[in-house]
């Protein structure tokens, strides 16, 4: 199951290629039920919720009672529940749900990302207390990193916030691989290693 949190600029619906008119945000305020609102990907077993129009109050939505319902409930139907929140980086929508995750991630882009963000995940430990944030850093050009005696290691200096498939916060036009692509990539590698 995926959820998406980000009320502001949704963008799941996109990746899968669906209406985002019910959602997350519907649901929340009880115009809509957990089944109206779920829907079944083209992939097997894997459902998600959209964001729903985006709402007035995003924030309180996400700290409502009824969203931890929500997941409650999710978790009796599905063994895993991905949630795509706002970037921490931007606003703080997220960190309620951030800090009740099984496995917190935070996503940066190298050479894409902002700088200052990186001092984000200082901040979500020691601050706001979120126990076991990992790093995931993508967008790395393999090509560019040269090991060994006598070489320049190019890490590239960007980081920051970026999911790496043109979210949208910062640059619009950016064409990448879609949320369903890279969500596909990682469905069938897990079936390759598993087989």
């Amino acid at each position: 199951m995926i959820l998406d949190l980000d009320m502001r600029k949704p963008k799941i619906h996109l990746g899968f290629n669906v209406e985002n008119n019910r959602g997350i945000s519907t649901l929340l305020i009880g115009k809509d039920s957990t089944e109206d609102c779920i829907i079944k990907s083209s992939l097997e077993n894997l459902d998600f919720i959209t964001a729903g129009p985006i709402p007035p109050n995003p924030s309180e939505l996400i700290i409502s009672a009824k969203m931890d319902q929500l997941i409650d409930y999710l978790k009796t139907k599905y063994d895993i529940i991905i949630i795509d929140t706002p970037p921490v980086g931007i606003v703080s929508d997220g960190i309620p749900i951030i800090k009740k995750a099984d496995y917190p991630l935070y996503i940066l882009r190298a050479n894409y990302s902002r700088k200052m963000f990186i001092n984000n995940v200082n901040k979500l430990i020691d601050e706001s207390k979120v126990q076991k944030l990992s790093l995931i850093l993508n967008g790395v050009d393999l090509s560019k990193l040269k090991y060994g005696y006598g070489y320049n290691y190019s890490y590239g200096y960007g980081y920051g916030y970026g999911y790496g498939y043109g979210y949208g916060y910062y640059e619009e036009d950016l064409k990448e691989p879609t949320a369903l692509d890279k969500i596909k990539g990682l469905f069938f590698r897990s079936k390759k290693s598993s087989s």
